[in-house]
Formats: structure tokens, C-alpha cells, sequence
């Protein structure tokens, strides 16, 4: 997904299962990118066990985070924020494994 000039983006994922969550975001401008990600994971459902996890993050051209994953999770939802001062564009993807 790709930002509008001076834009920033949001979007959600959901991943079925996952051992492992990933995101980066990227920028051409050397123009600061602020990153803001949450995750929820859970097993089964939320009444047996979940974890919620967040963080921002920034740096310059590119922004990589590996956010933790509930051991056994059968379903994470993944959410990111980002964009980058002036009118520079963002690129994101999420990635599950």
C-alpha cells in the first residue's frame, strides 16, 4: 500500500495462524517515517489466551519491525499507522509466516 504525497496510510491485516509477523514501511524522501503498529494475537479465541502488543518507530527510508507472536496463535490482527514529514509518500506491507 502507497500514500498519497503528505499522506499517511492506515490498514489492517489479519493473519491466520502465524508463527511469525514482520512489517516495513519505506520512503524514497530522506524525510523522517513515524511508524505506529499494534498487534493482537490470540488462541482459539480471546477467552482462552491473547496477547496485545504496540509500538512507534521511526528512521529514514525505512522502518523494519518483527512484532512478538503468541505462541500457538490460530489468528492475529495487525494494524499500522505511518507517514513521513513534508510531502514525502510511504510504502507498507505486513508479512505473516
Amino acid at each position: 500500500m502507497t500514500s498519497k504525497p503528505g499522506k499517511r496510510i492506515h490498514f489492517f491485516r489479519t493473519a491466520m495462524s502465524p508463527k511469525a509477523l514482520g512489517l516495513v514501511v519505506t520512503s524514497k524522501s530522506p524525510q523522517p517515517i513515524r511508524v505506529d503498529w499494534w498487534t493482537y494475537c490470540e488462541f482459539e479465541s480471546d477467552d482462552a489466551a491473547f496477547e496485545e502488543h504496540h509500538a512507534t518507530l521511526t528512521g529514514a527510508h525505512s522502518v523494519v519491525a518483527y512484532p512478538p507472536v503468541l505462541t500457538g496463535a490460530t489468528l492475529c490482527y495487525v494494524s499500522v499507522n505511518a507517514g513521513a514529514a513534508g510531502r514525502a509518500a510511504v510504502t507498507a506491507a505486513t508479512f505473516a509466516g
